[in-house]
């Protein structure tokens, strides 16, 4: 690795901890429909973040999915969401009692029940990371994000950032590193959020302050890697709640970090989503704490 962590340090991990210390993650994602069925989604979500330390993560899930989700990760806690959407945006008000972060979006899918819980999940005031088509409910009624006051972060991939540029009226696809910090620095501003613009030297920037990872490696370029950083970061948050730039930038460090490792040992190429997530815990060892 030739890049060092962001000047940002790891929540402290007390020797009287239990797993209420380390906070529970929301994860809410996953879809099972006429067009199509995604367990793998919301499922890496939790195992990033838990991973990284977590104390628990809740899968809210259609309950038809729930087994499927729960084979992934066993060590998450199911919780069925209805497919009605007035039923579903209750339920998640449910839900989010004691709960410190969530993470909406993996394999969620665009329809009723989708928007109405990623409404309901910026209604509410936790931090939140909207990751895949939580972005996607976000680019065809930006009006949810804008009038949030909950402290968001969004990690679009080049494709959800073109969506969400285009029904924001800001510039397309940016074309190099310098554009790249532009645009995640446009978008943080435009909608009030932290941004984690994906790709080679993934940028973080809250409008004011930019930040590019120095670490990648080809071998994260295949599916579930993205929905692993949503749960790192998520399960970040839930350790440190007040934090989001810091848990944005660590969670990508990390992120990165990882993928280096196991391509250190495999090569550029068949990293599986949960064997990067194998590696997080290798990672948060080498790095410095608080407290």
């Amino acid at each position: 690795m030739d890049g060092g962590p962001p000047p940002v340090s790891l929540p402290p991990r007390p020797d009287d901890a239990h797993k209420g210390t380390f906070g529970t993650v929301l994860v809410v994602g996953g879809r099972d429909d006429a067009e199509s069925c995604m367990v793998g989604g919301p499922a890496f979500a939790a195992l990033g973040a838990l991973r990284v330390g977590a104390g628990r993560v809740l899968l809210g899930v259609p309950r038809t999915i729930e087994s499927a989700c729960l084979s992934v990760t066993p060590s998450a806690t199911g919780a069925p969401i209805p497919d009605d959407p007035i039923e579903a945006a209750d339920r998640l008000k449910e839900l989010i009692v004691g709960v410190q972060a969530m993470v909406v979006g993996p394999g969620l899918g665009t329809g009723p029940v989708a928007k109405a819980l990623v409404e309901a999940a910026l209604d509410s005031s936790l931090p939140v990371v909207l990751d895949a088509d939580g972005l996607n409910v976000i680019a065809s009624d930006p009006v949810l994000l804008a009038r949030s006051s909950a402290s968001c972060v969004i990690t679009p991939h080049p494709g959800e950032f073109q969506r969400l540029a285009e029904a924001l009226g800001l510039p397309p696809r940016p074309r190099d590193d310098a554009d790249r910090i532009e645009a995640a620095a446009a978008l943080a501003d435009r909608l009030g959020v932290i941004t984690v613009l994906k790709g080679q030297g993934t940028v973080v920037s809250d409008g004011r302050t930019n930040w590019t990872c120095p670490l990648g490696t080809p071998a994260l370029a295949t599916a579930g890697t993205g929905d692993v950083l949503a749960g790192v970061i998520g399960g970040l948050l839930s350790q440190d709640p007040g934090s989001p730039r810091d848990s944005a930038m660590l969670g990508v460090w990390i992120h990165a970090a990882a993928g280096e490792r196991w391509a250190a040992r495999h090569g550029d190429a068949g990293l599986l989503a949960a064997e990067l997530a194998e590696e997080v815990p290798s990672v948060l060892r080498d790095l410095p704490r608080r407290g």
